[in-house]
């Protein structure tokens, strides 16, 4: 659910959510998965659209047991079997008063601390000397067993600020071409390439791009779109223009398709349930810190963009534009960019002169007043993965200052960058007027369409890719940044959690992505 129940009255509806386990895995079918995932991409069977739904269906009897014990109660009760969930809505005078006191507190708890998820034998680890929950039931409704301590409080936003420096033309920003070029992207315009946008709020006027297409010589890309915006607010209208704005120029014949969400969650379930869009590419620049976060919502959340690599679509997300603190006090980082399957996308600021790159450091803006600059850090909610542990290491070792952040064995954040600064900012077209705009939500959009133009160089789906890209590391297919900090971590050769890898030489690193075994 995605509201608080604070001060619950008897006259509530509660609303309690179960997220449904698929059918057990056949031999075939795993053989199936190891194919999509485990090989270089050039030798992966990626899961088609039917296999994907066929082996991530629902397991109709888990839900079966939800639904009846439900109904039993009288309970309102929907089963998305897309989605795999289950919604449950009661109204707290349905409740019998010898019941209400326990059955009451119970509903709370589950509605702020992630509700149910069937497939509690998944999740992490539970504490030492704690007995592990093999299995969630109906009984959990009224008796609940997944106690994490993790309260569903977060709510997403849109990475970047909406800040926008006003510029009397574009040549006083920097073109999304013009930093392609710096980067040596490979040349492409992205045909057959389909780059899912996921958005929770936020419009573009058709106006805009059209104005905006036109100054480079561009027609307007293919858009669809998914769903509607539940908000507006000008800020997230301005990243969302911003988002279209920077993959359309570089990927113009790429088909840009918009899923809007009530959340990351749902907007991602929504974007593979598509069968009519063949998805090659998944760019997000909405984020929340992870501690906000239900261990119920951390699971699923691993579980779709686990099926999206499957399914060979590179997702990318944005590391957060709020330095490693993230505007807290303590150091934390953001969904999506803490699960192994998604490539994070932190800030640089870029300096280029005549096509080149004369400087690159350590996106920074930050003022006494506020926390501005690249995200990044280590996850306290997810484990390492493998293909990391070495770059993790190397640089403990030698920053050992920073080990006490790293002491939950989390993924490192981000894995790449790419120039994010509102100083040298993306010129772009909004309401308009020509803007100035940074952050890591435009650096997401930009790897997004590197990702796109080296697919459609190499003639195969990169898909899920992290793990290549860490055996790069130190290598000329990055630019690495050794200058400046995200207010706690440093930067350095090798990977780092203010920039991760570095910065793309794109066709030194298509090329060596290629070369490898």
């Amino acid at each position: 659910m995605e509201a608080s129940q604070e001060n619950t009255t008897p006259t509530d509806v509660l609303e309690i959510k179960v997220y449904v386990p698929i059918n057990e895995i056949t031999k075939r079918q795993q053989g199936m998965i190891d194919n999509a995932i485990d090989k270089h991409p050039k030798d992966r069977k990626y899961l088609s659209n039917t296999s994907h739904s066929k082996i991530f269906a629902p397991d109709k009897n888990r839900a079966d047991e939800i639904i009846e014990y439900a109904k039993a109660q009288n309970w309102d009760v929907a089963f998305d079997k897309t989605a795999r969930e289950i919604t449950i809505r009661i109204n707290s005078d349905d409740i019998s008063d010898e019941e209400s006191a326990t059955s009451i507190e119970a509903l709370k708890f589950l509605s702020e601390q992630g509700d149910i998820h069937l497939d509690a034998k998944e999740q992490e680890e539970q504490e030492e000397g704690e007995e592990k929950q093999e299995s969630a039931s109906a009984e959990d409704i009224v008796n609940p067993a997944q106690k994490t301590g993790f309260v569903k409080n977060n709510t997403e936003k849109r990475v970047g600020n909406g800040y926008t420096v006003p510029i009397q033309e574009s040549a006083h920003g920097h073109s999304a071409i013009e930093i392609a070029d710096a980067y040596n992207f490979p040349e492409g315009d992205g045909a057959k390439q389909t780059i899912g946008i996921i958005e929770l709020g936020g419009k573009f006027e058709q106006s805009d791009l059209e104005t905006y297409f036109e100054t480079y010589d561009l027609e307007v890309p293919e858009i669809q779109v998914v769903g509607k915006p539940a908000t507006t607010p000008i800020n997230d209208n301005v990243e969302v223009t911003a988002d279209i704005q920077v993959l359309g120029v570089l990927v113009p014949k790429a088909k840009l398709v918009v899923y809007y969400g009530t959340s990351i969650l749902s907007a991602m379930k929504t974007a593979l349930a598509d069968t009519k869009n063949n998805l090659t590419v998944i760019s997000i620049s909405w984020a929340g810190s992870e501690l906000g976060y239900s261990q119920q919502e951390i699971l699923e959340l691993n579980n779709v963009f686990y099926e999206a690599a499957l399914k060979g679509i590179t997702v990318l997300g944005a590391s957060g534009d709020n330095g490693a603190f993230n505007n807290k006090t303590y150091a934390n980082v953001n969904v999506p960019v803490n699960f192994k399957h998604v490539l994070g996308c932190g800030g640089t600021k870029l300096e280029i002169y005549e096509e080149r790159i004369i400087a690159e450091t350590v996106w920074n803006e930050s003022t006494r007043q506020a926390q501005i600059g690249t995200g990044g850090g280590f996850s306290q909610r997810v484990a390492e993965a493998g293909y990391q542990a070495k770059a993790i290491q190397q640089y403990l070792e030698r920053y050992p200052q920073f080990e006490p952040y790293h002491k939950a064995g989390g993924t490192g954040i981000p894995d790449v960058a790419a120039n994010a600064a509102d100083a040298t900012g993306y010129a772009i077209l909004f309401e308009g007027n020509w803007a100035k705009i940074g952050g890591t939500s435009l650096a997401t959009p930009l790897w997004a369409a590197l990702i796109a133009r080296m697919n459609q160089n190499l003639g195969y789906r990169l898909g899920f890719i992290n793990q290549h890209l860490y055996a790069l590391m130190n290598s000329e297919a990055f630019h690495q940044i050794t200058e400046g900090n995200n207010n706690l971590y440093l930067a350095s050769e090798g990977w780092n959690p203010c920039t991760g890898l570095g910065s793309p030489d794109g066709k030194k690193l298509m090329e060596a992505i290629n070369a490898l075994d």
